[in-house]
């Protein structure tokens, strides 16, 4: 297997705090079989070791390995409570992952949760993604948009995708159709790329900013679910003080962590879940 090196990286923490659904634990490591090959990783220390099934893999661009994150915690730590969630993870980066199983992941993600998700996920690969054999193995890749549009919304309700179903149609048609190019969007700034994304359909403002900050390299923005919506509630009324909207609790967020926010926000994120989970055991 190949090697590199990185600093204050964990791969664990960075795959398993909810914000990537590519990336299937394997072993002891992690099997991502969504960029147009099968790339497996594992960690030992402060290296990385991985294999791919094709070509050279490109890690410090799926973790960001070259994000300065000593200075981006540095920036973001303007409270307690920020100060508590980067040191229960301090070697989480944020990832970017290819744009449409980003995509297609998120809109996934309404009323839905990470298990679920990944469910369905493996479903879309299963039935409609590319096969790769690797390491002795069967891998199955996501879908591009092209073999996605094979699928009818009744392929998907088969597949108990419900409601979902239409919004995945719609939104693979309008990629497929050129509404929608992310080599165009990353060219934008971030309230542009944002707008744009909503135009399609079934995706608001959470599963826009989750596009945006896991795929598209905008790191300012500041996805609100459920679990930063308790996060504020308890620890950032300053952020309702102009209205309960969520563009306006998005935009204070942004105002408050500057440049660096969707950091503060996964840092926020895991933390907020992994304390839940560890309570209800």
């Amino acid at each position: 297997m190949r090697t590199i090196k990185t600093a204050n990286f964990s791969l664990v923490d960075t795959i398993e705090c909810g914000q990537t659904f590519s990336w299937i634990r394997e072993g002891a490591g992690y099997i991502n079989a969504d960029v147009g090959q099968v790339l497996y990783v594992e960690q030992h220390g402060d290296e990385l070791c991985y294999e791919s099934s094709d070509r050279k893999a490109d890690l410090r661009k799926y973790f960001r390995l070259n994000d300065p994150l000593t200075n981006i915690q540095e920036e973001i730590a303007k409270d307690a409570i920020m100060r508590e969630s980067i040191e229960f993870a301090p070697g989480l980066h944020l990832v970017s992952d290819e744009f449409f199983p980003c995509l297609i992941s998120f809109i996934l993600s309404i009323q839905s949760n990470i298990p679920r998700m990944h469910g369905c996920m493996h479903s879309l690969r299963q039935n409609f993604g590319t096969t790769y054999e690797f390491r002795g193995k069967t891998h199955y890749g996501f879908p591009t948009p092209e073999q996605l549009s094979a699928a009818s919304e009744e392929n998907l309700r088969n597949l108990m995708f419900g409601w979902r179903s239409s919004f995945i149609v719609r939104a693979t048609a309008s990629i497929m159709s050129g509404d929608i190019n992310p080599a165009e969007l990353i060219k934008l700034d971030y309230e542009k790329a944002h707008t744009k994304l909503k135009t399609l359909h079934g995706v608001g403002n959470k599963v826009a900013d989750c596009v945006c900050l896991f795929s598209l390299g905008f790191l300012e923005a500041f996805p609100i679910d459920v679990w930063i919506e308790r996060v504020i509630q308890k620890h950032y009324d300053m952020f309702t003080s102009s209205g309960n909207s969520y563009t306006r609790k998005s935009r204070a967020a942004r105002e408050y962590f500057g440049r660096y926010a969707g950091y503060a926000q996964e840092y926020l994120y895991n933390y907020a879940r992994s304390k839940d989970i560890k309570a209800a055991r």
